[in-house]
């Protein structure tokens, strides 16, 4: 995905890379291939009715500075452009680039920032890394972003507003949401049983969400920067996660996840090092960008 802060996200995993976007900024100065992504509030997690929730997913409301976004998911070719390998299991140049770790993601996001002039956002020291968020470069969007762009306003556990089939996200297609309870009784499931590809497919192959963000649920999971934590449900203005952490969160669901495990609320974490075939370091939640001055 593109956008004013590009956002990454790879786990089997990609990333999405994210900007912040100043007070000067507008719709008409964002990045070429990125999405402006308004401020606002959201309810961030999922109401306690909502079907396969988990109870990290404590439902509050959140509040996000606007921001650019890739509107695709990072790809094998632009990863092995700026990195000089591909580390995929799956070949072909537009499929998002996966068994990246959240270390990768972080190191593809400060070449990218190089790449084209600008000043990177994370100091990578021994392992450990810091966000210059006053730097302009690109960077991982906050768990919190990630979910703002993925929703799209929607409330519902899907970004269509209904269950997604395998017509419309590459995911474990034999099980659709709810089907664990409904497995002999498929009529009543607001999507059936559909393919299971087994692999990644080309980033955009299904119709975006209403931001026009492409594979927020399934084909590859995605980074965040977050460390992965509960909630904090006072500091919910640009809330950053926890200062420390021994896992970070990664969104969006893969190619052989379950449907419930694609919902706009679903998190799940990895070590710093972790690599996966279905998770991935940048956008569909993107690469993000931090413009000088963002409060972020």
């Amino acid at each position: 995905m593109k956008s004013l802060t590009k956002i990454i996200f790879f786990v089997f995993l990609t990333a999405f890379l994210i900007c912040g976007v100043s007070a000067q900024d507008t719709a008409d100065s964002q990045p070429d291939g990125f999405l402006y992504i308004p401020g606002g509030s959201f309810l961030m997690g999922s109401p306690e009715y909502e079907n396969w929730r988990i109870d990290d997913e404590v439902q509050h409301e959140v509040t996000v500075l606007p921001f650019y976004i890739d509107a695709y998911e990072t790809t094998t070719e632009e990863y092995a452009r700026l990195m000089g390998t591909n580390p995929s299991t799956f070949s072909g140049e537009n499929l998002p680039v996966e068994n990246i770790s959240w270390l990768d993601a972080v190191n593809f996001a400060n070449a990218k920032s190089i790449d084209v002039g600008l000043t990177p956002v994370y100091t990578v020291t021994d392992g450990v890394v810091s966000w210059d968020r006053s730097a302009d470069g690109y960077r991982l969007p906050t768990e919190a972003e990630w979910e703002y762009a993925c929703r799209a306003g929607t409330v519902t556990p899907f970004n269509a507003e209904k269950s997604l089939d395998a017509e419309e996200a590459n995911f474990y297609g034999h099980y659709p949401y709810e089907i664990e309870e409904n497995y002999f009784n498929n009529s009543v499931l607001e999507a059936r049983p559909g393919k299971y590809r087994q692999t990644t497919i080309a980033v955009g192959s299904f119709s975006p969400n209403k931001w026009g963000l492409y594979d927020c649920h399934g084909n590859v999971n995605e980074w965040c920067w977050d460390h992965y934590g509960e909630y904090d449900l006072e500091n919910t203005n640009d809330p950053t996660g926890p200062e420390t952490g021994t896992r970070h969160v990664y969104r969006g669901g893969g190619w052989n996840d379950f449907a419930k495990n694609m919902r706009s609320a679903y998190r799940a974490a990895g070590q710093t090092d972790m690599k996966s075939f279905n998770l991935s370091s940048l956008p569909p939640i993107m690469i993000c960008r931090h413009r000088q001055g963002t409060a972020f």
